[in-house]
């Protein structure tokens, strides 16, 4: 692994950038030097310093493709029977990886997803349309949990999984609101319903669809 990409995956696992300071303090050398090898290729040593530093492991390896060029991929699992509905809810029955799809690392710095908690699930119904449809893929960041007002999320209600935006209103309201306005929006207040089954699985961080 070349420090650029070690860099690129703790940035990403540590949900912060990591700088050329950074690693220089982690490998215990100066900064013009961390600079200096940004594109070698790391020993089990300094990969050690690296993670014993942040406090991380750092599993993404280089993978070839047939003609020896580098990939600059890396692998969300899918779930293929899970889906997040978008109208009154779907149990979740089977939470198994059924594929992995791959995405590139740059877009998954770009939306700045935890690549070790993602995962990838499917919407049904029509009650986020026009923003989400019926059968896209939805990328769920597990690490996001936290709500800020307009994002969308999938939800855990009664026992059901929801595409849902969120608002939150203090201190313990949540307004559960529908794109589609044929759809109601509601609110769970989660200091008078203690024992309310709800739970934010994570933040869609992405979404997408075959053309039709």
């Amino acid at each position: 692994m070349k420090l650029t990409e070690a860099i690129e995956e703790l940035t990403a696992r540590c949900r912060r950038k990591i700088s050329f300071t950074d690693i220089a303090a982690a490998l215990d050398v100066t900064r013009q030097y961390a600079n200096q090898i940004k594109d070698r290729e790391l020993s089990f040593e300094q990969l050690d310093k690296l993670k014993k530093y942040f406090k991380t492991n750092l599993t993404i390896a280089n993978q070839s493709s047939s003609d020896g060029e580098e990939q600059d991929c890396i692998n969300i699992p899918v779930l293929g029977e899970v889906s997040a509905s978008m109208g009154y809810g779907v149990t979740v029955y089977n939470e198994e990886q059924t594929a992995l799809y791959p995405i590139s690392k740059k877009l998954a710095m770009d939306l700045g997803i935890n690549i070790h908690d993602s995962e990838i699930i499917f919407a049904q119904g029509d009650s986020m349309m026009p923003t989400i449809d019926g059968g896209d893929s939805l990328l769920v960041d597990h690490c996001r949990k936290e709500i800020y007002d307009g994002k969308i999320y999938c939800v855990r209600i009664d026992g059901q999984l929801y595409a849902k935006r969120l608002q939150k209103i203090p201190p313990d309201t949540v307004v559960v609101v529908s794109d589609n306005p044929k759809y109601r929006s509601f609110e769970i207040n989660l200091s008078q319903n203690r024992d309310y089954d709800f739970e934010v699985i994570g933040e869609i961080r992405w979404w997408g669809r075959v053309a039709r």
